[in-house]
């Protein structure tokens, strides 16, 4: 196990019905958009806009 663990590292919450919950969906699309290249970055952004609209 990592012993050096980032401290801004921690688990997902996931809801009840199996769903990631919203706070965590929209973290982890706003990471990966950093990191990957135009083509994810457009479907990422259309990935975000649809979870936006799920409440």
């Amino acid at each position: 196990m990592k012993e050096n663990l980032d401290i801004n590292s921690r688990s997902l919450k996931w809801e009840q019905n199996g769903e990631l919950a919203q706070k965590d969906l929209s973290e982890l699309i706003e990471r990966l958009k950093n990191v990957e290249n135009d083509l994810a970055c457009s479907e990422l952004s259309r990935l975000g806009t649809k979870s936006d609209k799920i409440d």
